[in-house]
């Protein structure tokens, strides 16, 4: 615990210790030999008195009774969990952090922004496209196969029954997003948009529709990773069918 000098009530930023009298801010504190009781059972614990009352540390009634006290932009009490003197870890359901099908859609619309500050007309979403996209993201992510090529050495349209495609892909590390504080659809999408040849996808005006899929997989160094895909169809054609996932 950073500051162990809190002291229950009273001399916040001042500890007390040593020999039987000790002075803070001018105040006289001396040890005191009253016996502590917590639930009817005498405990050992470091106590003042001063003014003729009695004062002990509040990391140390955490430590006796059971409830945690640490220190984080001040004191904190969790009565909740038992006593460590260190700020809990936070960890958020991975469900409560990442939706996917939200994160899809987010991409979708995030693509389409940029196409409309460009002044192109948006993109439309294809269900065939969707589901070949997701088949791409899990294919890539259950194999650590980053590429266009599919797992099965065929080319990524082979994903649909239409070759008159075109295919973004990214990985991205769960790391970076913690690190640089940025949701995946953010983090996918900006990363397209610098490189020169998913730019060009993203805002091919002979472009109509877009499907989007994502993964979580490991990339070659076993670091957790998301595969993100977007497939796009050239205009005046249509999918009726998307593959299975190839291996």
């Amino acid at each position: 615990m950073k500051h162990e000098n809190f002291i229950i009530g009273f001399l916040c930023g001042a500890l007390l210790f040593g020999g039987t009298t000790a002075y803070a801010a001018g105040i006289i504190a001396e040890r005191s030999s009253h016996p502590i009781y917590v639930d009817g059972e005498l405990v050992k614990m470091e106590a003042y008195t001063i003014n003729g009352n009695n004062y002990v540390k509040l990391r140390d009634i955490g430590k006796v009774v059971g409830f945690n006290v640490f220190w984080k932009d001040g004191v904190q009490v969790d009565s909740s969990t038992p006593y460590t003197g260190e700020e809990p870890k936070q960890e958020m359901p991975e469900e409560a952090v990442l939706n996917v099908e939200g994160v899809c859609q987010e991409i979708v619309s995030l693509t389409n922004d940029l196409r409309r500050e460009h002044g192109l007309s948006v993109l439309t979403e294809n269900e065939r496209l969707m589901e070949a996209a997701q088949v791409r993201a899990e294919e890539m992510a259950a194999t650590s196969t980053y590429s266009h090529t599919r797992p099965n050495g065929e080319k990524y349209y082979t994903v649909t029954n239409c070759p008159y495609t075109a295919e973004n892909i990214h990985r991205i590390a769960t790391r970076y997003l913690t690190q640089h504080g940025v949701g995946l659809a953010e983090a996918a999408v900006d990363g397209w948009a610098n490189s020169e040849g998913h730019l060009k996808n993203m805002l091919n005006n002979q472009l109509s529709s877009i499907g989007v899929g994502i993964a979580k997989g490991v990339n070659a160094s076993g670091e957790e990773s998301w595969y993100c895909v977007q497939l796009f169809l050239y205009d005046g054609y249509v999918i009726s069918q998307a593959d299975t996932f190839a291996t």
